[in-house]
This record gives C-alpha cells, sequence and structure tokens, in this order.
C-alpha cells in the first residue's frame, strides 16, 4: 500500500478523517473532497504534502466528474476511492407525511447520485491500470431503516446495491467494489442528531443499542484499510456490516 493514491470524498470530518488518516498511516495519499476545503486546514497541517483538499459538491453529477479527474491528476493516478460524503443528521430526518420534493432530490443527489457519479469517473481511471478499489460507506439503515429516515435508509440500502452490481461490472477490469455498512458510531454530531431526534419524538432504533457499545470512526477506517489492502483481493461486490452486533 506504500504507493496507494487515493480519494475519499467527505475526507476530512468525523468517520471521513478517520478513513483518509487510516489510509495515509498505511503509506497512502489522500485527496479529500470538501464543499468547504477549509474543514480539512487540520489534516493538512498535519499530514503536509501527503494529503491535498479539494472542493467539491458531490449531489452535483458534473462536479462529481471534474473533482475525480482533478484528484487523480495530483497523484498521477487513482488507486481508491472511497464515497464516504452523505448528509446525515437533521437533513437525513423525514417522515412520509413530512418529505417534500426538493429534500427528496437533495437527499438523493447527494447520499445516491453522489456514490454513482463519483465510481462512474474514478472507474474510468482505474480501468487504464486495470486494477483499483472503491468502497461506499453505506449503513446498517441499508438493512433495518431507523424511523424518521427512510429516505436515508433507502438511499443507503440502493448504495450497497450499487457496491452487489459494480463488483460484478468492473470485476474484468481489476476493479473491487465493497460497501462497508456503520452501526451507531459516535462523531461530533451525534448527541445533538440524538437530541433533535427526541424533539420530533422520534425514538431511536440505534442508540444505546450495540452489544459491544457505541463505535467510534477508528472502527469503520481500520475495516476501509483492509479491504483496500491486497489482503482483501478476493472480496467484492458485497456489503460488510461494522456494527457491534447491533444485527445480530
Amino acid at each position: 500500500m506504500s504507493s496507494l493514491r487515493a480519494v475519499v470524498t467527505g475526507g476530512a470530518t468525523n468517520i471521513g478523517r478517520a478513513i483518509s488518516e487510516a489510509l495515509i498511516a498505511q503509506g497512502g495519499r489522500v485527496v479529500v473532497g470538501q464543499p468547504d476545503v477549509s474543514v480539512a486546514k487540520p489534516l493538512l497541517e498535519k499530514y503536509g504534502d501527503r494529503v491535498r483538499a479539494l472542493t467539491v459538491d458531490v449531489g452535483d453529477p458534473a462536479q462529481c466528474t471534474r473533482f475525480i479527474d482533478e484528484a487523480a491528476a495530483v497523484w498521477g493516478g487513482l488507486d481508491v476511492l472511497v464515497n464516504n460524503a452523505a448528509l446525515v443528521g437533521a437533513p437525513a430526518m423525514a417522515s412520509l407525511e413530512a418529505l417534500d420534493a426538493a429534500s427528496f432530490q437533495r437527499l438523493v443527489g447527494v447520499n445516491l447520485g453522489g456514490v454513482l457519479f463519483c465510481s462512474q469517473a474514478a472507474a474510468r481511471h482505474m480501468r487504464a491500470q486495470k486494477r483499483g478499489v472503491i468502497i461506499h460507506i453505506s449503513s446498517i439503515n441499508a438493512i433495518r431503516p431507523q424511523r424518521g429516515a427512510m429516505l436515508y435508509a433507502a438511499a443507503k440500502a440502493a448504495v450497497s446495491s450499487l457496491a452487489q452490481s459494480m463488483g460484478k461490472e468492473l470485476a474484468a477490469d481489476g476493479i473491487r467494489v465493497v460497501a462497508v455498512a456503520p452501526g451507531d458510531i459516535r462523531v461530533d454530531t451525534s448527541e445533538s442528531l440524538i437530541l433533535e431526534m427526541s424533539r420530533r419524538g422520534v425514538v431511536s432504533d440505534v442508540a444505546n443499542q450495540t452489544p459491544l457499545g457505541p463505535g467510534v470512526p477508528s472502527d469503520v477506517a481500520q475495516v476501509v484499510a483492509f479491504l483496500c489492502s491486497d489482503q482483501a483481493r478476493f472480496v467484492t461486490g458485497t456489503t460488510w456490516l461494522v456494527d457491534g452486533g447491533l444485527l445480530a
């Protein structure tokens, strides 16, 4: 993995930052994509020329293509794409009655469209070198939806389905595609989300229900780093649960 060239969307905060750091720890170089690149400043200060930050709103297909092409140009190629960026928390919450067209288009555009169009652009670069790994960050909501977040859950289910389809389609090009489904992972915004759910009268199906207790971003990041390595060369087209036994 010493020469690994990676792109992590949303790679400067929370789970995305942990993934970026795990890949760097194994000798990789990472381009992180954020709508506001100023949030990447701590990573840039810590890792110097091992990290680059580029602006992207993955809800815009044209920006996805531009971003991936620019990121590949930074390191002279692309070995790994981690589709981590997503709308989460309050922006991802909506009941059937409350869901409106604008919210639908934005959430699907980011959480599903971003995965699809970043992968499409990345696959072009990976095909040229006959190898690559694409990781989609899914969720246990893909398997057991959280009340009050039906569209988020549906989009994550679609992300896991994309891993299956892409894994089959891209195998002949030497490209592996795997989804990773985190459970109750505590990040900077976890407490505010729990409070917002309580305010809306929604009881969490996830919080404080994990047999091993809540996880941390590095729990997800270490699995992603493994899946990006040659040790996982025979893994593709599937979803790996990282949920501390929540769905057991």
